[in-house]
C-alpha cells in the first residue's frame, strides 16, 4: 500500500510542477464580527477558552463545544477557583445555534480543549476533554443523536496531569483512534501522555519520543508532515519555565517528530523552528503556498508570529515574506479557510489581550493583513480559533474562544463570513466504512482546470487544528469562476487511495469508503 501511495504522490507531483496556477483574484473577503449569545445569555458568558467545530447530532451542520474553564480570580476561601461545565451548542443547519443540556457537563474541572473523532466505530463523534490544575482528563461518549455519557477510558481518564490541548489520532494505521493529551502550557513542564486504543482499551504508552520530554507543550498537530502516507507529530513548545525563573524545559521551541510506522517515530533535526528564537504556544498547518505539503503557522510565545514552508519531506525553513505583528502578552491560536473562495488558504491569527488579525492569501503564499478596523478593536483575551462553515452558505466562518481576567469573563466571538461570492464552492464529504464523517488523518487533494492552467488544493482532517481548537468543514474549498473540477485524490486514513471525478458544486459530494 505504501509503494501505491509513492507511486501516485511521484505522478501528481509531476502534474502539479507541468501546469502552475496563476492566482485568481476576488473581491476582498469581509467578516462581520459578534458575541454569541443565547437566550440570556447567561451560560455565555465564561472562560471558553478552546473552541470545536464539529457535526455532534449528525444532522449534517457543524455545532460548536466550548469549553468550560474556570475564573482566574481566586475565591477567598477553598475551592480556589470556580469551575464553569463546558457548553454544547447545536445549530439549526443556518449558522442559529440552541444550548444543549447535557447532564454530563459539570461545573467541578477546569476544562481546557476538546477533540472528536469516532473513538467507538459506531458513526458518531465522540470527545475527550483536556484538564488542567493536576486533574485527570475527561471522555465523553456519544450514545447518538448528541446526546453525551461522561465515562472512564482507562489510563487516559486516570492519568492526572495539566493539559491544556488534546488530541485523537490513528497513530499506528490499525483503524482505531489513539490519543494524545498534554500541555501544561502556562504549568510547570511535564510530557505528553500517549494513549494506545486496543480493543477500546486505553493503555499509557511511555519510553517513545512522542512524550516531547518535560516541556511546556501548547498547540499538538498530528498530520502527514512528510507526505508519505501517514500521520507525524508537530508540538509547538514555549519557554515560558525560564522565563518564570523556574528549571529549563527540556525543549523550548517546536519540535516535529517523524512516524517510521509500528510506534518508531524520530524526532528530527535541522528545522527552522526548533531554533531558540521561535518559542510558541500555538500553530496551524495548511498548504499556504499550493504545493502539495503542509507548512506551519507559528504563534510565538515572545516576538512576531512566523510562517515555515514545508519542502515536501518534512523539512522546514523560515518564510522570509512573512512577519506577524509584535504582541505584548501570548500569540495563543490561529485558524486556517478560504475566506474569499479564491482557492488558497488565508488566515485568522489571535493573542491574549489583542485584537483579531485577519490575513488574506494573494495565492502565491504571501499574507497582507486586512485593514478592517472592527476586527482589529476587537481586543479580547482569545485563547482558541476554529474555522468552519457554520451557516451552510458555502463559505468559512470563524469561532474564537477566548478566557478573561475578570470573574466575569468573556463571550466567544464569531466572525460570519459575508463576502462577495468569487465562484462556486465545492463541498466533499468523506465517510468512513463505519459512517463516521470526515475520518481524522484523511486527505484529499482537489483538481481544478481554469484558464491560466491547473491547480492543487491538499486538506487534511486533523483532531486539532490550533491551541485548544479543533476546525470543521475539512473539505470544503474555493473554486473561483472559470475553473472546473477535474478529480478528487482522496487518501483514507489507512492509506488506500481514491481518485473520484464525478463532482459537483450544486450539491454536498459524498465519497464512501469502499
Amino acid at each position: 500500500m505504501r509503494l501505491l501511495f509513492l507511486a501516485s504522490l511521484a505522478v501528481s507531483a509531476v502534474a502539479c510542477a507541468s501546469a502552475p496556477q496563476e492566482p485568481v483574484r476576488c473581491a476582498a473577503p469581509r467578516l462581520v464580527v459578534s458575541d454569541l449569545i443565547v437566550g440570556d445569555g447567561s451560560l455565555d458568558r465564561g472562560f471558553p477558552g478552546g473552541v470545536s467545530l464539529v457535526d455532534v447530532d449528525d444532522d449534517g451542520d457543524l455545532d460548536l463545544m466550548a469549553t468550560g474553564g474556570y475564573s482566574p480570580v481566586a475565591n477567598p476561601t477553598p475551592p480556589r477557583y470556580t469551575y464553569r461545565a463546558n457548553v454544547l451548542y447545536l445549530n439549526d443547519g443556518a449558522g442559529n445555534f440552541a444550548h444543549s443540556e447535557q447532564s454530563a457537563f459539570t461545573p467541578d474541572n477546569p476544562h481546557s480543549g476538546s477533540t472528536w473523532g469516532d473513538v467507538d466505530n459506531d458513526g458518531d463523534l465522540d470527545a475527550f476533554v483536556g484538564v488542567q490544575h493536576g486533574r485527570p482528563d475527561v471522555f465523553y461518549r456519544n450514545l447518538g443523536f448528541g446526546r453525551l455519557a461522561r465515562e472512564d477510558l482507562g489510563d487516559a481518564t486516570t492519568t492526572r496531569g495539566s493539559n491544556f490541548a488534546a488530541s485523537w489520532v490513528d497513530i499506528d494505521g490499525d483503524g482505531d483512534l489513539d490519543l494524545t493529551s498534554g500541555g501544561p502550557t502556562l504549568e510547570m513542564p511535564a510530557p505528553l501522555l500517549i494513549y494506545r486504543n486496543d480493543a477500546g482499551n486505553f493503555a499509557r504508552v511511555t519510553g517513545t519520543p512522542l512524550e516531547n520530554g518535560n516541556s511546556n507543550a501548547g498547540a499538538i498537530l498530528w498530520a502527514d508532515f512528510d507526505n508519505d502516507g501517514d500521520v507525524d507529530l508537530f508540538v509547538a513548545n514555549s519557554d515560558i519555565a525560564r522565563q518564570s525563573n523556574i528549571a529549563p524545559a527540556e525543549y523550548e521551541s517546536s519540535q516535529l517528530y517523524r512516524n517510521d510506522g509500528a510506534w518508531l517515530f524520530v524526532r528530527t533535526q535541522g528545522q527552522a523552528f526548533s531554533e531558540a528564537a521561535h518559542p510558541a504556544v500555538g500553530a496551524a498547518a495548511g498548504d499556504i503556498d499550493g504545493d502539495g505539503d503542509l507548512d506551519v503557522y507559528l504563534s510565538q510565545f515572545r516576538g512576531p508570529d512566523r510562517i515555515f514552508l514545508n519542502d515536501g519531506a518534512g523539512q522546514f525553513s523560515l518564510d522570509p515574506r512573512f512577519t506577524g505583528p509584535e504582541h505584548e502578552e501570548l500569540s495563543t491560536a490561529a485558524a486556517f479557510g478560504d475566506a474569499d473562495g479564491d482557492g488558497d488558504l488565508d488566515l485568522v491569527q489571535v493573542a491574549y489581550g489583542e485584537g483579531i488579525g485577519f490575513w488574506i492569501n494573494d495565492g502565491r503564499g504571501q499574507f497582507v493583513r486586512s485593514d478592517d478596523t472592527a476586527l482589529a478593536s476587537r481586543v479580547r483575551h482569545y485563547w482558541g480559533a476554529a474555522s468552519g462553515d457554520i451557516d451552510n452558505d458555502g463559505d468559512v466562518d470563524f469561532v474564537l474562544g477566548s478566557w478573561g481576567e475578570t470573574a466575569a469573563g468573556e463571550y466567544i466571538t464569531l466572525l460570519r463570513n459575508e463576502s462577495t461570492p468569487c465562484g462556486r464552492p465545492l463541498r466533499i464529504e468523506l465517510r468512513n466504512g463505519y459512517g463516521a464523517r470526515d475520518p481524522l488523518g484523511a486527505r484529499v487533494t482537489l483538481i481544478t482546470r481554469g484558464p491560466n492552467g491547473e491547480r492543487r488544493q491538499l486538506r487534511e482532517a486533523m483532531g486539532q487544528s490550533s491551541m485548544r481548537s479543533q476546525s470543521g468543514s475539512a473539505f470544503l474549498f474555493g473554486m473561483p469562476r472559470g475553473e472546473r473540477a477535474v478529480a478528487a485524490e482522496v487518501r483514507w486514513p489507512d492509506g488506500r487511495m481514491e481518485r473520484v471525478t464525478r463532482l459537483s458544486s450544486d450539491r454536498v459530494n459524498v465519497i464512501r469508503a469502499e
